[in-house]
C-alpha cells in the first residue's frame, strides 16, 4: 500500500486483517490513482466479505505483474466482475 495514493480513498475500504477491499467503483478509482502516480497494478483478487467471513475467489483473480498495460487490463477485468457481488484487493 502506498499511503499517498490510498489516503484519499481509504475511507471507502472494508479493512480486514490489514487488507483493504474495495467495491467496483472504488477499485476503479484506486486504479486511476495508481495510474496517475505511475504505480503499476500487479494483480487483483476477488472476495466475498460479510460480517462473518472473508472468502477469496482465486478463479476470479488476475496476475498483472508481467503486464505491459496493467491499468487497461485491470479496468477490463473489473468490468467483467462488477455484477458478481465481489469486493477487490488491488495489489500495486
Amino acid at each position: 500500500m502506498n499511503n499517498e495514493v490510498e489516503s484519499s480513498i481509504i475511507s471507502k475500504a472494508i479493512i480486514r486483517a490489514g487488507i483493504h477491499f474495495y467495491g467496483y467503483g472504488d477499485a476503479l478509482e484506486l486504479i486511476n490513482l495508481c495510474q496517475k502516480a505511475s504505480l503499476p497494478i500487479l494483480g487483483i483478487d476477488s472476495f466475498i466479505v460479510t460480517d462473518t467471513k472473508t472468502q477469496p475467489f482465486m478463479e476470479h483473480s488476475i496476475d498483472l505483474s508481467f503486464s505491459e498495460n496493467s491499468y487497461k487490463q485491470a479496468k477490463a477485468f473489473l468490468e467483467l466482475k462488477k455484477h458478481k457481488g465481489f469486493v477487490f484487493e488491488i495489489v500495486y
